[in-house]
């Protein structure tokens, strides 16, 4: 599953330049439906071949239809909010703070404590998000529209974060999300008549072979394997993976939009790795047992 959760933290990186060059053919809400719309097919053979059950559990309604509506207005700000800065930075603010606020929420909802690693790779996770959105070289930026805008989305994915982790308590994260997509298509499609958009068939080849990689590998492959995540490996160290999708967002905003990378960018994804390995993999109590049958073997060798 760890390894599974690397793959889809790329597709979630992928997904910002490929979804920005979107905008710049099509509205962004009209943009983000038609991503929707083919996510939305795409788990309809998946669901058919492994002859998974559509129907909803009376207890897990609620989560699912919140689910929906907080993904449908995380994916219109994301959308909107690309005309006032780049795709890389867009990502590093969402992927960033996102865990970190799913993390802070949970642990108050459930009224549990973190462990001390927890609490150094949150720390370390904020330490990040700052660096990678450079406000120790320009505080007054925070309050840009850029900024407000993705701060809002970092908190709306939070919020999506909890929500489908009840969800898949009672249906399967791929069902998830296809009630999910449906709920953000039916949010998003009215654009196309409250705004003036060009006809299907005039839209260049280009934008469909985004459209088409932006919904099958970034958003069906990736958030199905997310979900999953949330289930197996809880919210706190599940939701803290995110942290990789930045650094893969600044990479492939770097590779196809030419963005520059800056050396807080660099700083930040370190430290927002040194973050990821304290919760999910830093053991202090194996390797303290680890380290006294080092000095142990030590002392049988000196003997």
């Amino acid at each position: 599953m760890k390894i599974l959760i690397i793959f889809a933290m790329m597709g979630w990186g992928l997904v910002w330049p490929l979804s920005k060059m979107m905008t710049e053919i099509m509205r962004p809400e009209q943009a983000s439906a038609i991503r929707f719309i083919i996510v939305t097919l795409s788990f309809l053979p998946i669901i058919w071949y492994y002859k998974m059950s559509f129907i909803i559990p009376r207890y897990v309604i609620i989560p699912v239809f919140f689910t929906g509506i907080l993904n449908a207005l995380y994916t219109y700000l994301m959308y909107i909010g690309f005309q006032y800065g780049d795709a890389g930075s867009a990502g590093v603010i969402v992927e960033v703070l996102s865990p970190i606020i799913a993390a802070f929420l949970w642990n108050i909802l459930r009224k549990n404590s973190f462990l001390k690693r927890e609490k150094w790779g949150l720390f370390f996770g904020i330490i990040s998000g700052l660096f990678l959105v450079n406000l120790f070289g320009n505080f007054h930026a925070l309050m840009s529209p850029f900024n407000i805008i993705y701060l809002f989305a970092a908190l709306t994915w939070a919020l999506l974060v909890i929500t489908s982790r009840y969800a898949t308590e009672g249906i399967h994260a791929i069902v998830l999300n296809f009630y999910v997509s449906l709920i953000t298509v039916i949010c998003l499609l009215p654009s196309f008549w409250l705004f003036d958009s060009k006809p299907l068939v005039e839209i260049e080849c280009r934008f469909w072979i985004m459209a088409f990689l932006a919904a099958v590998f970034c958003t069906t492959f990736s958030t199905t394997i997310y979900y999953k995540a949330l289930h197996v490996l809880g919210v706190t160290q599940g939701g803290v993976y995110a942290l990789l999708a930045p650094v893969f967002a600044l990479a492939f905003s770097w590779l196809m939009l030419g963005e520059i990378l800056q050396w807080h960018t660099i700083v930040g994804g370190i430290i927002a790795i040194i973050a990821i390995y304290l919760i999910n993999y830093f053991d202090s109590l194996r390797f303290k047992k680890k380290n006294r049958k080092s000095k142990y073997q030590q002392t049988l060798d000196s003997k």
